[in-house]
């Protein structure tokens, strides 16, 4: 899917119901200051909430004493800035994972449905593009426009349904790196510390029910996570590295060089090995390029044995193949064979 960027610049909107505003609901259609949130709420703003700002509205809105709404599933991890939104079944296949059990809905799901988690009093609705489920139960977290949101983990388990077993894991990758939010009441992690460790993940795993189908997805999905790694096709590279049954590499590995540090996406150092993965980032900023080649060279002068992939290179199965057997060369390992490509 298209990556899109949601900003939450300013103060929140002041937001209220048509009644709250006092006016009809054809005086707000007309008027170019409001508009609306969902079905008699409106906002005011210069230009109509994006899909995230709206779920941002709703939720502080819907939110009162003695009923603790929060954002959710999907809704919550694009709000932190987890990536999420990969499903490929090519992938699935190369993995050998099954796939997820609405993993036709994921697009549907980011793009429409706001997904809102209640506590105590209980929270109804009829609107289609609302999802409402009851919390486990979990702390808060602080998201923007004073908005509240549930526990990564708990928003991954939500969105678990929806997600491919290497997507979930690319967003543990995420989370650890950089958990994104920051927990409402004072954090008792020491300073300087991340409060969302591999061992606080698997703490949260373990406070919810163990036989529930999207904890064990979750759960299967932090034991292939590798830290530090810092993109879905970082992740997806490694994982499918693994599944061709090749040594684990080191993520993000750092080289000294007489030009500067370089930070290699998977390297394999007792054999000066490694493999980069270029994504679209690349091509968009020629700068950006041309010093990454001028980097790569001087790794090379120092002995480092490289290789470039972009996305077709894991996507077709004849070239996914060829760097494999390229890598297991370099290891000293024969690789398993690609899962064949089936339309």
């Amino acid at each position: 899917m298209d990556e899109t960027i949601t900003t939450y610049r300013g103060p929140r909107p002041p937001t209220n119901t048509s009644e709250g505003w006092g006016r009809r609901t054809q005086q707000l259609i007309r008027d170019p200051s409001m508009q609306r949130v969902a079905h008699g709420l409106w906002c005011r703003a210069d230009a109509p909430p994006d899909s995230l700002q709206r779920a941002v509205l709703l939720q502080c809105h819907l939110n009162h004493p003695g009923r603790l709404v929060r954002l959710t599933g999907p809704t919550a991890l694009q709000v932190m800035g987890v990536p999420i939104g990969w499903n490929y079944p090519w992938a699935d296949r190369a993995l050998r994972h099954p796939a997820p059990s609405r993993a036709g809905d994921l697009d549907r799901q980011l793009r429409d449905v706001t997904h809102l988690s209640w506590l105590g009093e209980r929270c109804q609705t009829r609107d289609p593009d609302l999802a409402l489920s009851k919390s486990y139960g979990m702390e808060s977290f602080a998201g923007p426009w004073g908005a509240t949101l549930v526990h990564p983990v708990e928003a991954l388990v939500v969105a678990a349904p929806f997600m491919s077993r290497w997507a979930l894991t690319a967003a543990l990758d995420a989370l650890l790196v950089d958990p994104h939010v920051q927990p409402v009441e004072p954090s008792t992690t020491p300073q300087g510390q991340p409060f969302l460790t591999a061992s606080r993940i698997h703490a949260a795993l373990e406070a919810l029910p163990p036989t529930s189908r999207a904890v064990v997805a979750v759960r299967k999905a932090m034991r292939a996570t590798l830290f530090p790694t810092f993109s879905p096709m970082e992740t997806l590279t490694r994982l499918m590295v693994v599944a061709a049954g090749l040594p684990s590499p080191v993520m993000n590995y750092r080289v000294h060089t007489p030009r500067g540090d370089s930070l290699l996406d998977l390297a394999w150092p007792t054999t000066m090995t490694a493999v980069e993965f270029n994504g679209r980032v690349h091509s968009q900023n020629h700068q950006a390029y041309k010093d990454e080649m001028y980097r790569n060279e001087v790794l090379r002068d120092l002995g480092w044995n490289l290789r470039i992939l972009v996305f077709d290179d894991l996507r077709d199965p004849r070239r996914a193949a060829a760097w494999l057997s390229w890598l297991g060369r370099q290891l000293g390992t024969t690789p398993r064979p690609v899962t064949p490509f089936r339309p």
